[in-house]
């Protein structure tokens, strides 16, 4: 849309450049447009562009016979278009990857449950071209009060084409705020084939929050003695399988533990760690949690 506007803006001056400067020569507005492309004209190579169009201008069309004025500020235009399609893209980049911060808008004290759901609605309604994100992974801290202490995760977007958008979203507590940040990638075909592949086998941050916020954090600390846990998650669907000790599936009710016989499942894994008092502490259980694809689309 923005290259339309220029190409609209090249138009109307060359259609000023004719009428203010140019004399009788026959097709002279075609000429002059003819120059302006010229002047535009790019040879790339490798991450490089070179004016290539304008070089052959001074090199040969420089002092031309009729309306030289007009021809030379036709390809001066070009120029400047060129420099101008060199200066875009970085802008763009940087208006659609600036981080954004954001309030966090609800209570992060032990005396109120965090509300996955509505931190989530609140990333999404920040963008609008959030559609069909996939978790890439997530770590999470928090207290046997139910107090989130630090949350980053990460999630991938595959636009038309070969867009791959990757937001990373990580509460910083000091600043009671979150900040947001998106890089934009362009992928090669059978990357985006493959990328695709791998998008289809992980869950939304939709999904994982709804079970999250539904089961609740109390359901992950199994020793009541603990004052400090973290949870750490990715979210590929994985195969379970091999020794289920210390390992429980997510429901919609809570938790349960995996019986042998249920084996193999494919799953979501998370790992919750607990701590005595900071993650500087000696690790006292490590637990392994699934959350099966069927609960998670069962709760949307």
């Amino acid at each position: 849309m923005l290259y339309l506007i220029l190409y609209i803006v090249q138009f109307g001056i060359i259609m000023y450049i004719y009428r203010k400067w140019g004399r009788e020569e026959p097709y002279l507005f075609l000429k002059l447009l003819g120059y302006s492309f010229l002047g535009a004209f790019a040879f790339s190579i490798n991450q490089w562009s070179l004016p290539l169009g304008f070089i052959i201008f001074l090199m040969f069309f420089r002092e031309p016979a009729w309306n030289r004025l007009a021809k030379r500020y036709a390809a001066y235009l070009g120029l400047f278009l060129f420099l101008t399609s060199l200066i875009i893209p970085p802008v763009q980049n940087y208006v659609y990857e600036r981080p954004r911060h954001i309030d966090t808008a609800q209570s992060l004290s032990a005396s109120e449950e965090f509300d996955f759901t509505e931190h989530w609605n609140m990333v999404k309604n920040t963008f609008n071209d959030i559609h069909n994100p996939r978790l890439q992974r997530l770590e999470m801290e928090f207290t046997d009060k139910g107090a989130v202490q630090s949350l980053f995760y990460n999630f991938k977007v595959v636009a038309q084409g070969n867009r791959e958008s990757n937001y990373s979203v990580e509460l910083k507590l000091d600043e009671k705020e979150y900040e947001i940040k998106r890089n934009r990638y362009q992928k090669q075909n059978h990357q985006v084939h493959h990328l695709r592949q791998d998008m289809h086998g992980r869950i939304s941050p939709k999904e994982f929050f709804k079970v999250i916020n539904e089961t609740g954090l109390e359901a992950f600390m199994q020793n009541k003695d603990t004052q400090y846990y973290s949870l750490n998650a990715e979210g590929a669907v994985r195969s379970l399988s091999g020794n289920p000790e210390n390992t429980f599936m997510v429901t919609t009710s809570g938790t349960r533990p995996v019986i042998e016989g249920q084996l193999p499942i494919d799953a979501v894994r998370m790992t919750v760690r607990e701590f005595e008092n900071s993650e500087e502490d000696r690790i006292q259980s490590n637990a392994t949690y699934y959350v099966e694809p069927r609960v998670v689309y069962s709760v949307n």
